[in-house]
């Protein structure tokens, strides 16, 4: 069942891909983003340089902690935007662990993500087999390495969430109403309370700190009206 709902996923787009692991094909484990903080700062050290050359600033003018910030977001969007796909489209909650999940360094753009062969089991949620055993260590370990706040990062898994609600109402019309109904009862109790509010569009309860990149602005569901004054 897992195979079959995955394939469904991946034709809404590249953020709900989550390919089958080969052994010969590079894949890195997903649990040394936990494990390791220098394997963290060399992802947030590759996103400084994108964003410096892109900005047309220095290396040292792109902020350490906003760019994690940004960096988690991404990958938080591909934490959840293929299982938010499996539930709304298959009606299943695919058998994932951080353990079953692998990864390879890009320098833009998703993620690329792979699973290990696993048992189907029965849905018991997004919450408590997506969010609580893969989501949660990684947003941990951003928070520890780049002294973030948990609140911030978990805005940010809402905020990719509702992102990735957009994009499967645009593929999946048909599967809009059922999705949006997910989403809300995810933001409505449990890992996501209190991270933001889904009423025609979402609005979250915290800022990824975008603003802080030289030249951005405020993203349109930030909790802030517009970018603070720099003292």
């Amino acid at each position: 069942m897992d195979d079959a709902a995955f394939d469904l996923a991946a034709e809404v787009g590249p953020f709900f891909v989550l390919e089958r692991w080969s052994a010969d094909a590079g894949w890195r484990p997903l649990s040394e983003l936990v494990d390791s903080p220098d394997v963290l700062r060399e992802r947030v050290a590759a996103a400084r340089e994108m964003l410096a050359e892109r900005s047309r600033v220095s290396f040292t003018e792109i902020e350490e902690r906003a760019t994690a910030s940004i960096v988690f977001l991404g990958l938080a969007a591909r934490l959840v935007s293929p299982s938010l796909a499996c539930a709304a489209l298959a009606d299943h909650i695919p058998n994932l662990s951080l353990d079953a999940l692998w990864w390879k360094p890009v320098v833009g753009g998703p993620w690329p993500l792979a699973r290990s062969a696993s048992e189907p089991t029965a849905a018991l949620g997004l919450d408590e087999q997506i969010l609580q055993p893969v989501v949660t260590p990684v947003l941990e370990a951003f928070a520890r390495t780049f002294a973030l706040s948990e609140q911030v990062l978990w805005g940010n898994v809402a905020s990719s969430l509702a992102g990735a609600l957009g994009m499967l109402a645009a593929a999946r019309p048909d599967r809009a109403e059922a999705t949006t109904q997910l989403v809300q009862d995810l933001l409505a109790a449990g890992t996501l309370h209190n991270t933001g509010v889904l009423t025609g569009s979402f609005k979250r309860n915290s800022c990824c700190l975008f603003y802080r990149v030289p030249g951005a602005g405020i993203c349109g569901d930030c909790v802030l009206d517009e970018a603070p004054t720099p003292a």
